[in-house]
């Protein structure tokens, strides 16, 4: 089978002082260019806000630069946004990003790109340079979010992922129709599409949806004047379901695209990420429950668990408003911290031990990074031991690997405290 990753995506190295996230796509544009897209993120705590009338504003600009091989510049353009808060507080707000698409029709010779954004409050500005990857073959694969093109490529709760498969265009010549059967030359038609989408290389669900044909000039008012073809297929798919809860839970996903009916078959494949909330992810809640391992109760664990759905937040945020009220000195200091390290010992400790639930892990998430650590490698007379220290808690713990498989023991339970 022939792939063709049409859809290119792919996240940008960013430099400069102001906070910055970026991805690109280039796509075929209907009259046999090419368009690239830029969608980012910037997040309101990097720009800056001045008072204005009755509340609060901040101005950036985004600029694109593309150049030939030789260096010279052959397209650009440049978009002022403003963005005007009420309130002083959402300026401040952690989680609170301001996010847009910019689009330009790029000229043959348009080689490489330079994107530019500029806080007008400051000096602040991020800068990206890449290459542009064209788009090649007969295959285009685009998502789409509430009627326009996805942002960065997130999905929430409340949206629906839309995936529109397009076959490349054609010149129809004279005579040709969408329904004689007639193929215009250049194009590759195909009569139905296979769309797989997969989660950690799982299968979650996949369908076979017809195409449509479309004359494009037509669809402009100018039929009868050779029409350019275009096969396209739409697949839709609620994160969510009627009742809220998440139909896709949180993590990144892959949509793979097969063109059928066609004598050369046609693949192509889009990423994107869903973000939700995870008390309404129930493989992500039970997950959390149960890493409350060192924090809850075994009775506190089980009335989590059996919360209905619609209560999971209240009662997620009464459990840690009673242990911030009630902190432990030596250990986490809050919810974020306290799941900082579970996933810190998961990461750090999972290989050939248990993660966040063995020894280290469990060293780990109480009373965070040791001040000193004396590890000491497998030798044919001792097994590999690590030793940590905690200077100010007058604390010292002593693990062992005892059968030389990875898993390190702690020796002196005792120092916990338990």
């Amino acid at each position: 089978m022939w792939l063709v990753p049409l859809l290119l995506v792919c996240a940008l190295p960013v430099h400069g002082d102001l906070k910055l996230t970026l991805d690109q796509s280039a796509y075929p544009a209907e009259d046999s260019g090419t368009v690239l897209e830029v969608s980012y993120e910037i997040p309101r705590t990097s720009l800056t806000f001045l008072r204005e009338d009755s509340g609060f504003v901040a101005r950036y600009q985004v600029g694109i630069q593309v150049s030939d091989q030789q260096r010279n510049v052959v397209a650009g353009d440049f978009w002022q946004r403003v963005v005007r808060l009420q309130e002083y507080g959402p300026t401040m707000a952690r989680d609170s990003v301001e996010s847009g698409t910019v689009s330009l029709v790029l000229p043959r010779a348009g080689l490489d790109a330079r994107v530019e954004v500029n806080d007008r409050a400051n000096e602040r500005s991020a800068l990206a340079r890449f290459r542009i990857d064209r788009p090649t073959g007969g295959l285009t694969v685009r998502l789409y979010k509430s009627g326009k093109p996805a942002s960065m490529r997130r999905y929430g709760i409340g949206d629906t992922l839309v995936a529109v498969a397009e076959g490349a265009s054609g010149l129809a010549g004279t005579g040709d129709s969408p329904h004689s059967g007639t193929v215009p030359s250049g194009t590759v038609p195909f009569d139905s599409c296979r769309f797989v989408l997969k989660h950690d290389r799982r299968v979650v669900t996949g369908v076979t949806v017809q195409t449509t044909v479309k004359d494009v000039l037509s669809d402009r008012g100018l039929s009868g004047q050779g029409g350019r073809m275009k096969s396209e297929a739409r697949f839709e798919y609620p994160i969510g379901d009627s009742t809220g809860v998440a139909r896709l839970g949180g993590g990144e996903y892959v949509l793979e695209v097969t063109a059928l009916g066609n004598a050369r078959p046609l693949s192509a494949s889009v990423s994107f990420r869903v973000e939700v909330p995870f008390f309404l992810d129930e493989s992500a809640y039970l997950r959390r429950v149960e890493q409350l391992i060192y924090v809850a109760s075994s009775e506190e664990s089980k009335r989590l668990r059996s919360v209905p759905r619609g209560e999971r937040e209240q009662s997620w945020r009464e459990f840690w408003k009673k242990k911030d009220h009630s902190p432990i000195i030596g250990r986490y200091e809050s919810e974020d911290q306290y799941f900082e390290r579970i996933d810190y010992a998961d990461e750090h400790f999972g290989h050939s031990d248990r993660g966040y639930r063995s020894d280290r892990g469990h060293v780990y998430v109480r009373y965070g990074p040791p001040d000193q650590v004396d590890a000491r490698p497998f030798e044919i007379d001792s097994p590999a031991s690590e030793v940590w220290y905690y200077y100010q808690l007058n604390k010292r713990f002593e693990f062992v690997d005892r059968f030389g498989a990875g898993e390190y023991v702690l020796q002196n339970r005792e120092a916990l405290g338990e």
